[in-house]
């Protein structure tokens, strides 16, 4: 009997065996390990696996003339590349945002000066829904919090300082809603109603 044929532990074959088994096995757990904790972008993790946000954010330019107001109803402006995640629509009179979270992302040409940013928006007429509180912040700074009473329009505006734009001219505005209601039962947080934007405009101060 050669060594590699002998099944007796501690013969060749034996450890060759066992030693293979070993090696499958901590494949599996590498594996497994992997599906628990990927290595995923963060945004992909906060909608995918954490559940922390609605708003999974797409790659837009932001392009834009500052000064200008863009138009969000149907028939309005081309606003694909201001938009990251969060909207749907146009419809009627405007931008639905979907869920508890909505991005604007717009590349200012003058990154260092100070902005304001003037938004119309509109809340929704649901049976039962509360006024709507629009808490805004850009590149991660808090800005303010308007409240769109039920049914109603406004147009608010907030003070952006100096300096808040990327070294790139990129100012990524977050519009979050907590007071979003479900259309229907069932519905996810991610279909969650809350306002419409109708228009905005980035300006000098």
């Amino acid at each position: 009997m050669s060594l590699l044929s002998d099944p007796r532990p501690g013969s060749a074959r034996f450890i060759a065996t066992y030693g293979a088994v070993a090696v499958l096995a901590l494949l599996e757990l590498a594996i497994a390990w992997q599906a628990i904790h990927p290595d995923v972008p963060p945004d992909y993790r906060a909608y995918y696996i954490d559940q922390t946000t609605t708003c999974m954010r797409q790659p837009v330019s932001g392009a834009y003339s500052l000064g200008a107001t863009i138009d969000f109803r149907s028939g309005g402006d081309d606003t694909t590349e201001l938009r990251p995640c969060g909207w749907e629509g146009p419809a009627g009179d405007g931008l639905h945002l979907l869920g508890e979270t909505a991005r604007l992302r717009f590349a200012v040409s003058e990154p260092n000066g100070s902005l304001t940013l003037t938004l119309a928006l509109s809340a929704i007429n649901t049976d039962g829904a509360p006024d709507q509180r629009v808490v805004v912040s850009a590149n991660d700074t808090p800005l303010g919090t308007a409240i769109v009473a039920h049914g109603q329009s406004a147009t608010v505006s907030f003070a952006i300082p100096a300096g808040l734009a990327t070294a790139t001219g990129l100012l990524d505005i977050v519009l979050d809603v907590p007071d979003a209601v479900s259309g229907r039962p069932g519905d996810s947080n991610t279909r969650k109603r809350s306002i419409k934007l109708t228009a905005a405009t980035l300006s000098p101060a």
